[in-house]
């Protein structure tokens, strides 16, 4: 306040000064709510453990590993390998795919010539005998589970499986069961089958 009143003394006019000095205490206030905002969210993610560096996680249409976390932002590393930084206040919703177990969603399309009872019997035989494999058995947490015939579809039916895993291998898992089902189908004569469109021709007559 003296040096203001000193400065309007020698005849300084400290209007624009005080306007001045108002907006930037504005844009100080907006950029320290943001910073607070970030920090509350950081503080909040950290200490109710919702992901850690290394986790796989999934923020609105962004997924990818956790390189980096701290109280202000969080960086994610994609599939293609570039490198996403999300400030902490923007996170909302977050999935984490890898805190204490995984799944394999897995859905095979059968034909409808097909027999989907022996069907379900290879692809629950293949199940069995991935879980009971070391190598496999490791990752595999329980038996795979054939819940059934989950769709009509374009291309046939559609059998669902879940696979429950250690976490971050129900993608290795899943890959594997794939190409395992795969061969499995085909000794048995039960090809995958393929997009098919029936086409109706009307004759109309004159």
């Amino acid at each position: 306040m003296g040096i203001l009143a000193a400065l309007m003394v020698i005849g300084i006019d400290v209007a624009p000064l005080l306007a001045g000095a108002g907006i930037l205490g504005l844009a100080f206030s907006f950029a320290s709510q943001n910073l607070i905002k970030d920090a509350l969210n950081g503080f909040f993610i950290i200490i109710e453990d919702q992901y850690a560096v290394g986790d796989v996680i999934t923020v609105g249409a962004v997924s990818g590993s956790v390189e980096r976390l701290n109280l202000r932002i969080t960086q994610l590393r994609d599939a293609e390998g570039r490198l996403i930084t999300i400030p902490n206040s923007s996170i909302q919703t977050v999935a984490n795919h890898s805190n204490g177990w995984s799944r394999s969603d897995i859905k095979i399309p059968i034909s409808y010539s097909s027999d989907i009872d022996k069907a379900i019997k290879i692809i629950q035989q293949v199940g069995e005998i991935i879980s009971q494999e070391a190598i496999w058995a490791e990752n595999i947490l329980e038996v795979p589970q054939v819940l059934g015939v989950e769709d009509f579809a374009d291309r046939g039916l559609v059998i669902r499986i879940w696979i429950k895993t250690e976490p971050l291998k129900q993608w290795e898992v899943s890959r594997e069961f794939r190409l395992r089902v795969k061969k499995a189908l085909e000794a048995a004569n039960i090809p995958l089958p393929i997009p098919q469109q029936q086409i109706w021709i009307n004759h109309s007559s004159e």
